[in-house]
């Protein structure tokens, strides 16, 4: 009866990691052994064949002891990976069809039933709280049932790393932002980013972050008295001297001069309030 217990090794809720020492090689881990990694938050990179793939919030590792993978944090430190995980046997089979059928790099729900069952896991390890070895071959059967399905339901298909690195720009287009560390993120060279995103979107990644910065400073100079050198550093910009130079090849005027056309219009001193029609 033992032989057929799907069985749990160790697991972690939450754990983080913002160090580039943080590195594990599956080829050199002993079969047999299945792990399982889902991203909160930040991104992980999986490296295959001379393939680098991203991990990013909302995807999952799929990956077996002894296979030639390797996972990796090569982020900025200020945006540490931030991940659950478990390390199981007993399904290692139909671990490895999943993975030649779908690759490594799973992209699942956070709120579907295999992180659920996910959560359900790694809680119970942490706080010793399974009944017994049965409950955790239980539920660990619950929780490859979850990811088959989704798995057949085709929702597990990653996005495009394109639309990742759009998303990407647009969620953090008001920090300083290297263009060249960002496609290495997502296991491009910048020449590869541009390449890919023009084709995709139709325009540089640099136009499309400057767009965006633009759109924040436009809101910032209509709904704040913030000085030009702040609404910069707000917007993403460099320094006040390029957010001037930008804005102005943009728009043909400068940020002040929008700033007093956009400006609501105050009462005159003394003047009476208009009397509101009956």
């Amino acid at each position: 009866m033992e032989d057929i217990l799907l069985q749990l090794h160790s697991a972690a809720p939450h754990e983080k990691t913002a160090s580039r020492s943080y590195s594990w090689n599956n080829r050199t881990r002993t079969p047999p052994g299945i792990i399982f990694q889902y991203t909160w938050t930040g991104v992980g990179t999986l490296h295959r064949d001379g393939r680098s793939v991203p991990c990013p919030a909302g995807h999952a590792l799929l990956m077996l002891h002894g296979e030639p993978t390797r996972y990796s944090f090569e982020g900025p430190p200020t945006e540490p990976w931030a991940f659950a995980w478990i390390n199981f046997t007993g399904a290692e089979s139909l671990a490895r069809r999943w993975v030649a059928a779908h690759g490594n790099v799973l992209h699942l729900a956070e709120n579907g039933d295999t992180v659920a069952l996910l959560k359900i896991l790694t809680r119970g390890y942490a706080e010793k709280t399974f009944l017994d070895r049965y409950h955790i071959s239980e539920l660990l059967a619950r929780f490859l049932s979850a990811l088959g399905r989704e798995l057949a339901a085709g929702r597990t298909i990653a996005r495009p790393r394109a639309h990742q690195i759009r998303d990407h720009l647009q969620d953090h287009h008001r920090r300083p932002l290297n263009l060249k560390e960002v496609a290495a993120r997502f296991g491009f060279s910048r020449e590869h980013l541009a390449r890919e995103f023009r084709d995709t979107f139709g325009e540089p990644p640099g136009h499309f972050l400057r767009r965006l910065r633009l759109t924040t400073a436009k809101a910032l100079l209509r709904t704040t008295r913030l000085p030009l050198g702040e609404v910069a550093v707000q917007s993403g910009f460099g320094g006040q001297a390029h957010f001037c130079r930008a804005f102005r090849s943009e728009t043909g005027q400068s940020p002040a001069a929008f700033r007093a056309e956009k400006k609501p219009p105050a009462n005159r001193p003394g003047a009476k309030p208009a009397r509101r029609a009956q």
